[in-house]
């Protein structure tokens, strides 16, 4: 009679066990990585912050592009003292700066007054001139105004560099964190599965000691192992708390209003990003990484940058030599009169050349180093990203070796924990057994999860340190 009693007895807690692995219709709503990652992408401020990297860069082209805009100009001087008149001088005039370095300018000139020199001294009327300046030595192949437009061409290119850079760095750090906050969610759920068993298993424990079944000392016994699972199951939901949290940071709304995530809402892995790597990928991402990873971009751009500096210091080796040249003609007559072109006109021709050259030397020294700087620091850096690529390739691979035992080692104690329970009811084990083979199961559960949330990190590593965007599944 003592034997079917206890029999009945361990079926009773048998049931109250299994019934504690059904889950609970929660009213979660999946959160799954796409389209957390698309929401910071889309509305996160540093994203915002980096997208105007460009439109920066887009401004600078048009500041260099102002060096070659037409300019109007206009001077006025006069002077009359005691009555006497001794000149005045009025000359309006626009000058039109042209890519090949020819000047062109178009003007009025009316210099009169009673102490005028010959030569400075025009028509009543004044005289409208049509004139050109032409570097035939320093300048002619480049000079500094074309220099920077070409650099400000390149800038947006190394802008739109840094903005791939900038985004790829947050959506990277928001990818950590959003598999730290699914490792902290499976952790917690298990950790509540397990608090629910020892909480019914201990209810349960009681009833029997009640009855007579069980010695009081059970109750204690399974009252220890309640309190050790209500312990972790606290610490997990502020793990829990704190990882959602931080997730909580990246959050945006369009009117740059923080939002923060829906009590509700749990993390997801789609089958998309459970897909082992393939071993090629190794190959493939190396090889793209050294001209398309946006740091080598940059340092490419700013090779090309000094390259055009090295070209203006060898430009400043040559002579200044610059010829002006003015077709005159007097206000009355059309600006396409048959005037003859070398008979009304100015000229001239201006030199210089400094003797030591020392400002040039020294400035093309100063560029070739710069030069050969950016180039080691390029051979390094291809190096560095070739490395923490194959560094990201082997840890993942380890991990699907480490993720597949683990799984093997999580559905052998599944049978371990359901065995214990079967010889249970039949009065063939204890209950100590069976809280050593389910503290198991949930830690080898709670471990495969925090595999499984290395993996993705690792799989948002090995993408950002080839210069890719970490979302890629």
């Amino acid at each position: 009679m003592h034997k079917i009693k206890k029999l009945f007895s361990n079926i009773f807690l048998l049931v109250a066990l299994l019934s504690g692995q059904r889950g609970n219709a929660r009213g979660d709503s999946l959160l799954g990585p796409v389209a957390f990652f698309q929401a910071v992408a889309n509305f996160h401020p540093l994203v915002r912050q980096a997208n105007l990297l460009s439109e920066a860069a887009r401004q600078e082209l048009l500041i260099s592009r102002g060096f070659f805009d037409p300019k109007l100009g206009a001077a006025f001087n006069s002077k009359s003292f005691d009555g006497k008149n001794y000149f005045n001088f009025f000359n309006p005039e626009i000058k039109i700066p042209t890519w090949p370095g020819l000047e062109i300018k178009a003007g009025y000139e009316r210099n009169v007054g009673e102490d005028l020199s010959s030569s400075d001294i025009t028509p009543n009327a004044g005289l409208q001139y049509l004139g050109i300046g032409l570097p035939l030595g320093q300048g002619l192949m480049t000079d500094a105004r074309r220099t920077i437009l070409k650099q400000a061409k390149i800038g947006i290119n190394m802008a739109e560099a840094e903005k791939v850079k900038e985004i790829n760095k947050i959506i990277f750090s928001a990818a950590k964190d959003y598999w730290s906050w699914y490792f902290a969610w499976q952790q917690l759920r298990n950790a509540e599965t397990a608090y629910r068993l020892a909480d019914e298993r201990y209810n349960a424990v009681k009833r029997r000691v009640g009855v007579g079944d069980l010695a009081p000392i059970d109750s204690v016994e399974a009252h220890i192992f309640f309190q050790d699972r209500d312990i972790f199951f606290k610490q997990s939901q502020q793990e829990e708390k704190q990882a959602r949290q931080i997730l909580s940071s990246y959050l945006w709304l369009e009117d740059e209003q923080p939002a923060e995530l829906s009590p509700g809402a749990r993390p997801d892995l789609p089958l998309a990003f459970q897909t082992p790597v393939s071993d090629s990928l190794l190959a493939q991402l190396q090889n793209l990484a050294r001209t398309q990873h946006p740091e080598i971009r940059k340092l490419n751009f700013k090779i090309d940058m000094l390259d055009l500096d090295r070209r203006l210091a060898l430009e400043m080796f040559k002579p200044s030599l610059n010829l002006n040249y003015s077709w005159l003609s007097a206000t009355d007559q059309s600006i396409m009169s048959n005037a003859s072109l070398d008979r009304s006109y100015k000229l001239g021709v201006d030199f210089s050349f400094p003797v030591l050259l020392r400002k040039e030397r020294g400035k093309l020294g100063l560029v070739k180093t710069k030069l050969f700087q950016t180039r080691l620091e390029r051979t390094q850096a291809i190096r560095n990203i070739e490395i923490g690529i194959s560094n990201s390739f082997i840890e993942i691979k380890n991990l699907e070796s480490l993720i597949s035992l683990q799984q093997q080692m999580v559905a052998n104690y599944q049978k371990l924990r359901d065995g214990e329970l079967k010889k249970f009811a039949n009065g063939e084990s204890s209950l100590f057994l069976i809280n050593s083979r389910e503290g198991k199961l949930i830690e080898s559960q709670i471990k495969l999860a925090d595999f499984l949330s290395k993996y993705q990190k690792g799989r948002a590593q090995i993408y950002f340190n080839a210069g890719r965007n970490p979302l890629t599944p």
